[in-house]
């Protein structure tokens, strides 16, 4: 893994993590929505979490789902975990739809503007190559119709991380 993409993700980790415990029990429900390798969904269930489905729109997911048209009931999960996902689409009322109330959407994508930084430094081979000229929508999270519980800048600013609730 690409030295700057491993410090972002471990990042994460951590801080997925800390909301996580706030729950005080392990069996909560978690989604994670554009799983992609599932580093992020690998390393939470080593940690405990048993209970996480990821979904992508292709393999190694445990199911392919569209995130903009779920299947899953309403109100369906504890957690669900988005990252760099709702710049490629239009997804955050589906999450809202599956979260339980008193849940928690844990999010993160990049900030308005910021992708020339992100591919100087694919160019220098510090971040693996990713598909920045996607990002058909991307918003400053403060926007989001959910209820802010906490929001971070990371990553030289280049990155939004963000805990919300209904």
């Amino acid at each position: 893994m690409f030295i700057i993409t491993k410090y972002v993700a471990d990042s994460r980790i951590k801080l997925i993590l800390k909301e996580l415990q706030k729950f005080k029990r392990k069996n909560i429900k978690i989604l994670d929505v554009g799983c992609g390798n599932r580093y992020l969904l690998n390393k939470i269930k080593k940690k405990g979490y048993k209970n996480i489905t990821g979904i992508d729109i292709k393999k190694p997911c445990d199911i392919i789902m569209d995130a903009t048209n779920m299947s899953f009931k309403e109100n369906s999960f504890d957690v669900v975990l988005c990252f760099e996902v709702i710049e490629h689409c239009l997804c955050v009322p589906e999450l809202k739809r599956v979260l339980k109330p008193k849940g928690r959407i844990i999010l993160s994508t990049p900030f308005p503007g910021t992708d020339w930084v992100r591919t100087i430094l694919v160019k220098i081979r510090l971040l693996e190559n990713q598909d920045f000229h996607a990002h058909d929508h991307l918003i400053n999270i403060k926007k989001l119709h959910l209820k802010r519980i906490k929001i971070k800048r990371m990553f030289f600013g280049t990155s939004q991380f963000g805990v919300f609730t209904k």
